[in-house]
């Protein structure tokens, strides 16, 4: 149903990073527990080399002790996630695993009526969505949360990105930029280096003029992970480039951000 490229693109988002994380052994004085809890659900013949049905594969961390507003916030954005990606427009309803759940059955039955539909091609090939999560840093300040996504419901080719959640694990709330770094044109300067030096383009190099960001400045990506040695920065397909280019990744130390980076609000 795939093409092999793809198959291998869900587990290289999240190993890329993982590659180079180390993760925290102790557990002392952590006041949030996650687990990782699985849901898959199909419909058709999934076994027929045509792809004939639609199948869900959902691998996500979820937080089963902590203080009752924060699990709840934690847990409502990765269920935010989760459905968002079952779903064609934008989702209002309650977040819950019961709900996410019953999207689920939507979705399958959705490319049943699709695929009975003799006018609609986009279910020859058959539909999957498939995410795979996990949890990185986990300090009693801080939980880094990644989830790489993929997902084909006909079209051109099928989509797959990487969101990653840092969570305030005294209010639940997801960090931003702002939350940690005290200058964010620092930060920017020093991020702009390390693109080009990871898409090994020279460091006077106009990043424009070599088909990144659509005629518009340099910026930080919406996705990034703390962890223990650094600060993780990851372009999805089509935020810093065409998909054809695929994501832009790397790792900036602490010992480079020096003062940049507010290394309380994580440890």
């Amino acid at each position: 149903m795939r093409l092999i490229l793809l198959l291998i693109i869900p587990v290289l988002l999240l190993t890329s990073c993982n590659g180079k994380k180390k993760r925290l052994q102790s557990d002392k004085g952590l006041k949030v527990r996650f687990e990782i809890r699985n849901l898959q659900k199909k419909l058709g013949d999934c076994d027929d080399q045509n792809g004939d049905c639609a199948q869900i594969d959902l691998v996500y961390p979820f937080v089963t002790e902590g203080v009752s507003s924060v699990k709840k916030a934690i847990n409502d954005s990765i269920l935010a996630f989760l459905i968002q990606n079952l779903v064609f427009e934008e989702y209002e309803g309650i977040l819950s695993e019961a709900n996410l759940k019953m999207v689920a059955d939507s979705f399958l039955l959705e490319w049943k009526k699709a695929h009975h539909d003799k006018r609609d091609e986009s279910a020859s090939s058959g539909w999957e969505v498939s995410v795979t999560g996990e949890v990185g840093l986990h300090t009693p300040k801080v939980a880094s949360v990644s989830l790489g996504s993929y997902s084909y419901a006909g079209g051109a080719h099928p989509n797959s990105f990487v969101a990653i959640l840092n969570f305030n694990l005294k209010t639940g709330a997801t960090l931003d930029w702002p939350d940690f770094i005290t200058d964010i044109n620092g930060l920017k300067k020093l991020a702009e280096k390390k693109f080009k030096e990871a898409r090994e383009l020279p460091n006077k190099a106009d990043l424009n003029e070599e088909g990144y960001f659509w005629d518009e400045p340099f910026a930080l990506p919406a996705n990034f992970e703390l962890q223990e040695e650094g600060i993780y920065f990851w372009y999805n397909p089509y935020e810093a480039a065409a998909y054809a280019q695929g994501p832009t990744d790397f790792l900036i130390p602490y010992s480079e951000l020096g003062k940049l980076v507010r290394k309380d609000v994580i440890f």
